[in-house]
């Protein structure tokens, strides 16, 4: 008999969802695991041992290799939580978004290890995008209250096509920059080693004026330490030929003089952030480049972020403490709150990790209309290829012995 495997849809699971562990548990009604051991496999789970690893040096993950973690690269890592969970000998894993945050080479030997796997041990696997569903699933789950309600087989469910458009226009700027050069960025023959470890090999890149370019590489492959080096305070980036805004870098303009120049988006800069803030708040916050409002707007800035909410069809929520928007919503509200000056460059750094096939629609159809109605050059970083994005060039990072070495393409 083939087994039989599941899968969920992440947006049918509510934020707080105890659907999951009501599974581990056998409060939820599944025949097929009925007295059955369980076990999560998920970024939650492997974030829980790298910081018990912080904190008490206990390296639970990685007695074998005797080393840290921290120092494994995101497939390494996921690759070592699936090998501690196997050693519990379970009957099913849940697999919570396995893909999520990997590389297109460290999804593809996850899938390899899982398929492998799945003549063994049962899995439910909940799924941000359509296209990671594993090729063994047999049944899709319904969901309802954190419920489930319905087991539906996979060659007779029907997904629901996604087909997103803002309506109306990307508001005008109000800010306006002066002697903002048409060469944005240059690096020239860059590299960069830390310790005995090369990371970057002789990367040359320039960006121009109204350019939308896609930086492209595998985890590890030194995409942030080039973001750092633009947007960041990098020492790296001093002893370097790196060149912004038409000023070598560290030749007396300072990091805050940059950082108004660049607008800047990244999932990370919540981690830190605990206020409870409004989302007109929010949106308003990026005229004065904090996260979070500490200064009186004005008029005309309180009329542009109105615009701006309008335009994401979020003005009935302007009101809502942002920490309750769904994370599609706090993506639009971060990427407007990045835009709302219309910088001459505007940094989405990896802003769909962790989004579903819809948020995934929604944040690439703004994106597409930032560039098509602004002036704002865009640098939209990941490790992955992105459907339906559209960037004039890439830039691909292509990891070698001696360190990522960079290379210019032409977007189909």
């Amino acid at each position: 008999m083939e087994q039989i495997h599941f899968t969920i849809e992440n947006t049918q699971l509510s934020a707080n969802s105890k659907l999951v562990e009501n599974i581990l548990k056998g409060l939820d009604f599944l025949p097929y695991l009925q007295d059955k051991k369980g076990l999560l496999f998920s970024n939650t789970v492997l974030d829980s041992f790298i910081e018990k690893e912080a904190k008490h040096n206990v390296q639970t993950l990685t007695t074998k290799e005797n080393r840290s973690i921290r120092t494994l690269s995101s497939g390494e890592q996921k690759k070592a939580l699936l090998n501690y969970l196997l050693q519990q000998k379970p009957d099913f894993l849940i697999l919570d978004s396995p893909f999520e945050s990997l590389d297109t080479q460290a999804v593809s030997n996850l899938k390899t290890h899982l398929i492998t796997l799945s003549s063994d041990i049962i899995f439910i696997q909940i799924f941000n995008r359509k296209d990671e569903i594993l090729p063994i699933i047999t049944h899709v789950l319904e969901i309802e209250n954190d419920k489930i309600t319905e087991s539906i087989p996979l060659d007779t469910y029907q997904f629901k096509e996604i087909d997103f458009s803002f309506k109306g226009e990307v508001p005008k700027p109000i800010t306006f920059y002066k002697d903002i050069p048409e060469q944005l960025i240059s690096l020239q023959d860059v590299n960069v080693s830390y310790d005995d470890r090369s990371i970057l090999n002789n990367i040359n890149w320039t960006i121009h004026k109204n350019e939308f370019w896609h930086l492209i590489g595998p985890n590890g492959s030194g995409k942030t330490t080039i973001l750092s080096m633009i947007y960041g305070n990098n020492v790296k980036a001093f002893r370097q030929e790196v060149y912004l805004f038409g000023k070598k870098k560290g030749s007396g303009e300072s990091v805050w003089e940059i950082k108004e120049k660049i607008g800047y988006f990244s999932p990370a800069i919540l981690e830190l952030f605990k206020r409870r803030i409004t989302v007109a708040h929010m949106v308003l916050s990026g005229f004065f480049d904090s996260v979070g409002l500490y200064e009186t707007p004005s008029t005309l800035q309180i009329k542009v972020a109105n615009e701006w909410l309008q335009l994401l069809n979020l003005e009935s929520k302007k009101n809502t403490p942002f920490n309750n928007l769904t994370t599609a919503e706090q993506r639009l509200v971060l990427i407007a709150r990045s835009m709302i000056k219309h910088p001459p460059l505007l940094i989405l750094d990896e802003p769909l990790i962790n989004l579903d096939n819809q948020g995934t629609s929604i944040i690439v159809s703004l994106i597409n209309k930032i560039v098509a109605e602004s002036d704002t050059t865009i640098l939209f970083v990941s490790h992955r290829p992105v459907k339906d994005l559209h960037p004039n060039f890439i830039f691909e990072l292509t990891p070698t012995k001696k360190g990522s070495i960079g290379n210019v393409k032409t977007a189909d």
